[in-house]
């Protein structure tokens, strides 16, 4: 939980220290320095670390979790045991030793600076999944600008703050950023494991890491308990260095996985889960509260009303920076306010879905390889479910027809938005196709990185299973057949976890936290674009139509939205929060207190 940031030209204190305070959520301490004439590192938070060696200057956020082994790779003595605060100077002994490609080893999630001054050359990276936050610009000066959270690079008037519509088109389509792009144009991440190097010349970016698809073709029994083994040892790393540990628990599987590994290994250590919902009827909180019931932790039951919403939205927005997320990091964001009272660490799910086809569409995908007469038109359903594309056959759409039955509501067009990219379809001619196209998804966009903002803004450490690349590899090897095994998804993840938890939790499916759509909520949304969405704003923002807005707005009395239309109308709200902050105010925090938590 710390954040860093810099900047390559000329630079004064007052910049420095307006980025510094733009970050100060991230971190109560922080501190900038000159390495070099035309060179500026800052670091904010406990968590954040400068190293010196007589070859550069590193700063970084975040932690190593497998910190033994980074030493052992460094050239420590085989008797020396690392701690926490030996994260910096391992991770720059191992790049000394090995170069950026050594940050293939590491396993954790971070953010990385490092200036070498023989060459002049700044290299920025992030871990594989991109859980450490970082991005960068070239300002009107053409000076090169990094920091954890864009908000600090808003801090300099000689940024631009406008509007990139074809990134904004993607999430009102997809709920989800377009990779490589934020909703600032000429704003940009570092992209998941990856570097990217500054120098004199140019501005340069190179994968360090790749996700193989390395399938072994072991029977059934083999492949989960390796890969329960590796559950455990990653989690073990994990959560090794803290003596309270928390669990972010849904009503579904992989939370519930999660807390029962954590609860495995953690021996007298204080295990807490926390869970959001609606109310006391909320399925999402009856399972949660079943699980941890039945593992013995300390459990945190929150409520989360539709009247919270018009204080919570726009810190939860102003803290991820992009105008998305629904109700299920809205709840994140509840859980990780308490969290953050009572334990050290989080760990989550995320990813569990991508790994082990544990989502609804990679259902359609592995219907779309096994039925090749039904493939198109189950692709052009899987394009309409994802990015809202519009099926084209006859087929296509008597799909969308036959599952949403009217219900469904088209996506805005963006103003001025180029049209996305056609759908590359399912694999064709490829071993272990399902594998290959969870492959794909999760090298473009890796599950959930974004809410990492969140608990960092609470001061809480957050990790996935996902950040180990011993345990990406393991789920890489699990042929397409042990994923999606007759109608059960992550079929091999629940004979893996056989024994952590009850046959019965073992076989909970797919989880959604979704707040009550009813009128209540829907008076609520209402009141909210009665504010944020008049006809004359949405016409002066010019992102979308007037038109778009009244049509989705359309209610009858005392009747709720239906729930696709409460969502886009959810997804415009978020936008135009998002749009006062970072354009108009070029990235201010919100002006009122956020909510207490209950």
């Amino acid at each position: 939980m710390g954040a860093i940031y810099g900047i390559l030209g000329d630079a004064d204190h007052e910049e420095l220290a307006g980025m510094d305070a733009r970050l100060r959520h991230r971190g109560a301490a922080g501190a900038s320095w000159s390495p070099a004439p035309g060179v500026h590192l800052g670091l904010r938070g406990s968590a954040g670390a400068v190293e010196r060696l007589s070859g550069g200057h590193l700063v970084f956020d975040g932690a190593v979790d497998n910190r033994r082994e980074i030493a052992r790779r460094a050239g420590r003595p085989p008797a020396f045991v690392p701690e926490p605060a030996d994260d910096g100077p391992l991770l720059l002994e191992l790049l000394h030793r090995l170069g950026p490609d050594g940050m293939e080893l590491v396993a954790g999630q971070m953010a990385v600076a490092f200036w070498e001054p023989a060459r002049r050359a700044l290299l920025l990276g992030r871990d594989r999944i991109g859980y450490g936050p970082l991005h960068y610009t070239l300002d009107r000066k053409g000076r090169f600008i990094f920091a954890s959270e864009y908000k600090a690079l808003l801090a300099l008037n000689t940024v631009e703050a406008q509007p990139d519509r074809d990134a904004i088109q993607v999430i009102q389509s997809t709920k989800w950023t377009k990779p490589g792009a934020t909703c600032l144009a000429g704003v940009y991440p570092v992209a998941p494991g990856t570097w990217l190097e500054v120098d004199a010349e140019r501005i340069h970016t190179a994968r360090y890491w790749n996700i193989p698809v390395r399938v072994e073709h072991y029977d059934e029994a083999r492949h989960a308990a390796a890969l329960r083994e590796t559950f455990l040892e990653t989690m073990r790393q994990q959560i090794e260095p803290y003596e309270r540990i928390g669990v972010s628990l849904s009503g579904g599987l992989d939370s519930a996985v999660m807390a029962a590994g954590a609860r495995h290994l953690a021996g007298d250590r204080e295990v807490h889960t926390f869970s959001a919902g609606y109310g006391p009827d909320d399925r999402e909180l009856v399972n949660a509260e079943t699980v941890a019931r039945v593992l013995g932790t300390t459990h945190h039951p929150l409520i989360l009303s539709p009247a919270d919403l018009p204080e919570l939205l726009p810190w939860m927005v102003w803290h991820i920076e992009e105008p998305i997320g629904r109700e299920d990091v809205a709840y994140l964001y509840v859980a990780a306010r308490e969290a953050a009272r009572h334990v050290d660490v989080v760990l989550a799910g995320f990813g569990f879905d991508g790994l082990f086809a544990g989502l609804p569409r990679h259902r359609l995908v592995d219907l779309g390889l096994k039925l090749p007469p039904a493939r198109g038109a189950l692709e052009e359903f899987y394009d309409y479910t994802f990015r809202s594309v519009e099926p084209r056959s006859l087929a296509g759409r008597a799909l969308r027809r036959a599952y949403f039955r009217g219900r469904d509501w088209p996506g805005p067009r963006v103003m001025g938005a180029r049209p996305m990219p056609p759908f590359s379809g399912f694999p064709r001619d490829a071993d272990q196709p399902l594998t290959n196209f969870l492959r794909r998804g999760f090298l473009v966009s890796p599950y959930q990185s974004a809410v990492e903002h969140l608990y960092s803004a609470v001061g809480v450490r957050m990790n996935a299973h996902h950040t180990d690349p011993a345990f990406l590899a393991a789920a890489f090897s699990i042929p397409d057949e042990l994923k999606i095994h007759g109608r059960t998804q992550k079929y091999i993840l629940r004979k893996a976890c056989a024994g952590l938890l009850p046959e019965r939790m073992l076989a909970f499916g797919k989880s959604f936290n979704r707040l009550k759509h009813d009128t209540e909520m829907s008076e609520v949304l209402d009141r909210m674009a009665d504010e944020l969405l008049s006809q004359d704003a949405v016409k002066a923002r010019g992102l979308f139509q007037p038109s778009y807005v009244a049509d989705l707005r359309r209610r009858a009395p005392g009747k709720p939205y239906a729930q696709e239309r409460a969502y886009r109308l959810w997804s415009l709200l978020l936008m135009e929060m998002w749009a006062r902050m970072y354009l108009d105010r070029r990235g201010a925090p919100p002006k009122a207190e956020p909510m207490a938590t209950r």
